[in-house]
């Protein structure tokens, strides 16, 4: 087998290095996203509608909990791009062995939490009787998992920062693998299908965390992990939560506000539900195609260039980033319509299920583009050091305007196809701040060689 070399982020030709650097990224996140999706696909062969919709009900609480503090890893990102750029080798082993503590006491916290918890959250989102033991059971099993969840996702933010994106990649492929047969053979031998497909997703999850963890002990460079060395670290601990606090707040904001958009679908019954949850799992597939590869590419490329004062990369490795990811969503938004009934026949069969998908699908994944556009720009923000400024822009856009919308426009016309207008509409307004911070930041701050230092 050949050996695995690292991407060079500082020098040579940047858009084969970022193509190189994204695609182990793509599929990594693909198939991770795929983890939730098989759990929905299995139970929709073994089980009943009720079943998927009790994953469905739960999903929006679990992304709240966890995804928020997935945020916080592009702390790590952002922190160790600049560092590594600069070559300040002590501080990038502290903020290493920093980041590791950081993610295993935030998982702890959140699975105890989640499972204290849990049947307060399902009460809050109004879940329907009927799925409400189900989903029940897949939040705890799920949310118990979260320090092995969380330990992943740090531990892959290092190797990846590092130039390493490959090995993660081929760790949540054996992960994914093993997720999908324990999912077919737990449900022919336990009773309770929910239980059985959370059950395969957290024993996947801690064999892919086992993977990472090794190679953290073993790479080569100064992230590389050492028992003997791995010290808590006040000062990375701040440098990552002042950049990783906020994205972890603006990524917490999409759930939360869905949240109160899940409550009024949840109104609309299990096939709504369901086809809801169909559709929002494609179109999480698909923003690890066009999105997620190229803001973690930004990251990289952009700070480390960043860090090392090679100014001119930085711009080139942004604009590469984000026309390859709005391009990819545009391609990706047309395939999907295309192939729309097969693709949500996957997740559900029921014809009011399907309805529903194509609904969501007319407004959200037909115009993923602006999506893709704001996670590059977002990110962006991030990288140079104002993850504070990324965040105020979400709580307005995304918070606050998803609630408006929901309370007092909602209300006049109580269709599902006015809760799915919501999406459209709130990331038109984000897009527009986005735009707007960025052009004063690039020619204000950039150009004048002003960039904020990560304190």
């Amino acid at each position: 087998m050949t050996k695995i070399k690292n991407v060079n982020m500082l020098e040579g030709p940047l858009l084969p290095a970022i193509i190189r650097y994204a695609i182990p990224i793509l599929l990594m996140g693909l198939v991770q996203k795929l983890f939730g999706a098989v759990d929905i696909m299995v139970l929709g062969w073994v089980a009943d509608t009720d079943a998927v919709a009790s994953v469905g009900a739960s999903n929006s609480i679990i992304h709240l909990l966890i995804d928020s503090f997935f945020g916080i890893s592009v702390g790590t990102r952002v922190v160790l791009a600049r560092l590594i750029g600069a070559g300040d080798q002590k501080r990038i082993k502290a903020a290493c062995a920093t980041s590791v503590y950081l993610s295993l006491l935030i998982g702890v916290l959140t699975g105890i939490l989640g499972f204290i918890f849990a049947p307060a959250f399902l009460d809050i989102t109004k879940c329907p009787t009927e799925c409400y033991e189900g989903a029940l059971i897949y939040m705890r099993v799920y949310l118990l998992a979260s320090p092995v969840i969380l330990l992943y996702n740090f531990g892959s933010a290092i190797l990846a920062v590092a130039g390493d994106t490959q090995r993660p990649m081929y760790y949540m492929l054996v992960s994914g693998g093993l997720n999908f047969v324990l999912n077919l053979a737990l449900c022919m031998v336990l009773e309770q299908k929910v239980a059985a497909v959370a059950i395969a997703t957290a024993v996947s999850q801690l064999v892919g965390a086992l993977l990472v963890t090794r190679q953290l002990f073993r790479m080569e460079g100064p992230c590389r992990l050492r028992f003997s060395e791995m010290r808590w670290s006040f000062s990375a601990c701040r440098k990552i939560l002042a950049q990783g606090a906020p994205v972890g707040l603006a990524t917490a904001l999409y759930p939360l506000s869905n949240l109160q958009i899940q409550t009024q679908i949840n109104s609309f019954g299990a096939a709504t539900i369901a086809g809801n949850t169909a559709m929002a799992n494609i179109e999480s597939i698909v923003a690890t195609v066009v999105a997620t590869p190229m803001a973690n590419s930004i990251t990289g490329f952009a700070g480390q260039n960043l860090g090392a004062g090679k100014h001119d990369r930085v711009k080139k490795s942004v604009a590469y980033c984000i026309s390859i990811s709005v391009a990819l969503g545009v391609c990706f938004s047309v395939i999907c319509t295309v192939l729309s009934r097969p693709l949500i026949s996957l997740f559900v069969s029921e014809e009011a299920a399907i309805v529903a998908a194509k609904t969501r699908m007319r407004y959200v994944l037909q115009l993923y583009c602006i999506s893709c556009a704001n996670t590059c720009l977002s990110r962006l923000l991030q990288t140079f050091g104002y993850s504070l400024l990324s965040t105020v822009n979400s709580v307005f856009s995304v918070l606050c305007f998803r609630i408006f919308w929901t309370e007092l426009v909602y209300p006049k016309c109580p269709t599902f196809e006015v809760l799915c207008q919501c999406f459209t509409v709130s990331w038109l307004l984000l897009l527009l701040l986005n735009v707007a911070f960025t052009f004063y930041i690039y020619h204000f701050k950039f150009k004048k060689g002003e960039m904020k230092k990560l304190k």
